[in-house]
């Protein structure tokens, strides 16, 4: 699972302007781990689409989708239940970490880092481990 400390790393990260990438691919059955590099190049490939004539926008997100392909078709940390990669080519920031619970397959672009599925699977880490509880308001927090 992400350190804690990763998890502010990406929520704080300033892409000064540049479009970043987050994906994050079901690997928990061998039929989700075969297809992972297909389905990201098929999302990231609308992610694209969305860009329009806009060359800056398809030049940045074709370079994370370079790296993030090489990495998939390398190593893609296969042997967790899911994956989670955030790249900003345009300001050298990679990262990927596996987790320990599926995620649906999802690829983002925009100018901040998609976190939402990654923060469910901390909940629900921590939620396992008896680090997360219920406030009298209702509210989860740590504790």
């Amino acid at each position: 699972m992400i350190p804690e400390r990763d998890l502010e790393l990406l929520e704080s990260f300033n892409g000064h302007g540049h479009i970043v990438l987050s994906a994050y691919l079901q690997l928990d059955t061998p039929q989700h781990r075969q297809a992972a590099y297909e389905e990201f190049m098929h999302q990231a490939r609308a992610r694209l689409d969305e860009c329009g004539p806009r060359a800056d926008c398809r030049k940045a997100i074709q370079e994370d989708i370079e790296i993030v392909s090489l990495y998939l078709k390398t190593n893609g940390h296969r042997r967790q239940p899911g994956l989670a990669i955030f790249s900003c080519a345009a300001e050298l920031f990679w990262r990927a970490y596996p987790l320990p619970e599926p995620v649906p397959n999802r690829v983002a672009i925009g100018p901040r880092f998609d976190l939402d599925p990654l923060r469910a699977v901390a909940r629900s880490v921590w939620r396992r481990k008896g680090i997360l509880h219920k406030t009298a308001r209702g509210e989860l927090v740590r504790k």
